[in-house]
Formats: C-alpha cells, structure tokens, sequence
C-alpha cells in the first residue's frame, strides 16, 4: 500500500526502536542495581538492629547478676544468640572493676565485611 503521492508516510525506523529499547533497558539495569543496594543495606541494617537488641539483653542480664558474664546463662545467650543472628561471636571482658564490662559482637554481613557492635557497662 503506497501513500497517495505528496503525502509521507509517517512512523519510527528500525534504528530509532533500537535505540529507545537500549535506552529503556539501561535505566532497567540500573533501577535493579539500585534495589540490590538497597535489599543489602536493608539486611546490614537489620543485623544492627538484632545486634543491638541481643546486647540490650546480655547487658540487662549482667546488670541482674555480674557472674552471668561467664556462666551458663552466658552459654544459653550465646546459643540463642546465635540462632537469631548466624554467625555472632561475642566477647565479654571485665573493664577494670566488679561490675564494669565491655562487651564486643562480631557477625558476617557479606562475604567481605562484617559488623561490629561494641557495649560499654559499669563505671
């Protein structure tokens, strides 16, 4: 079907398409990149937060009784500690007095970085 002469038949060329398609799907690519970011600081952030909330209870469960720093409500913490957050080491040193403790959890967030939360307890 011809166009009646002096009339331009009127649309987009191949060339065009395929160069809007490869626009369109660069801004896909990096609309997804964005959100893979954000779902990994979303996770970081929500192992800071449980982090934060499992020391909260460890240091409430010393200030209740300071030989629970080292005993087996210490090992009962830890495993459930562990199963809430996979991989969390925790250490508990005495800070220079009965009732003063520095408390340090460590957990992997990646394959190549990790978290650390330091707590300071007593005086």
């Amino acid at each position: 079907m011809n166009a009646p002469p002096g009339k331009r038949e009127r649309g987009f060329s191949l060339a065009e398409c395929l160069l809007a398609a490869a626009i369109f799907s660069l801004g896909l690519l990096g609309a997804a990149a964005m959100v893979t970011e954000r779902v990994r600081e979303t996770r970081a952030a929500h192992s800071y937060f449980l982090a934060g909330m499992l020391a909260e209870d460890l240091a409430a469960r010393i200030r209740a009784n300071p030989q629970a720093a080292a005993g087996s409500d210490y090992q009962s913490w830890q495993a459930e500690a562990a199963r809430r957050l996979p991989g969390l080491q925790c250490a508990v040193t005495p800070a220079g007095g009965a009732s003063a403790f520095r408390l340090e959890l460590r957990w992997p967030l990646s394959s190549e970085d990790s978290g650390r939360l330091v707590v300071w307890l007593g005086r």
